[in-house]
């Protein structure tokens, strides 16, 4: 006898789905990536000669791990940006946590990127933060 909608009674027990692997096509959490990318940013400049964007000679090994990192990070669309030496222009999208009398400046510039500006697909997901140097007024 036929009955629509009825299926046939399977003769084992099926096994159990396992969880499904998480999708690298699917969305990118932002507050998870901007996470990642600080993390990979401050172990980056604490691996490099300041000023510089050479590995520390003893670092080296462990520096190509990192950049291949930073590689993956930006093909997947997150970019980046510490603003170190950068003009402070009001318009720009920071926080500034201080400000921070500084000799040898004629005009206010960012003296330390506390935490970078982070872009996911050219959207930003996470506001850098940053110390603004401000001329020092001559003591007369």
């Amino acid at each position: 006898m036929f009955f629509p909608g009825l299926r046939k009674r399977p003769s084992k027990p099926e096994p159990p789905e396992s969880p499904a692997p998480a999708s690298v096509e699917g969305p990118l959490d932002a507050r998870f990536a901007a996470a990642v990318a600080t993390g990979l940013w401050r172990m980056r400049n604490r691996m490099v000669e300041p000023g510089t964007d050479r590995p520390l000679p003893d670092l080296r090994p462990l520096y190509r791990h990192l950049e291949a990192t930073w590689d993956a990070l930006t093909s997947a669309g997150i970019e980046i940006q510490s603003h170190d030496g950068d003009l402070a222009d009001p318009g720009l999208s920071l926080s500034v946590v201080a400000y921070q009398p500084t000799p040898g400046l004629d005009r206010d510039r960012i003296v330390e990127t506390i935490r970078p500006t982070v872009y996911l697909g050219g959207r930003i997901i996470q506001q850098g933060e940053v110390i603004v140097g401000t001329p020092q007024e001559d003591a007369k």
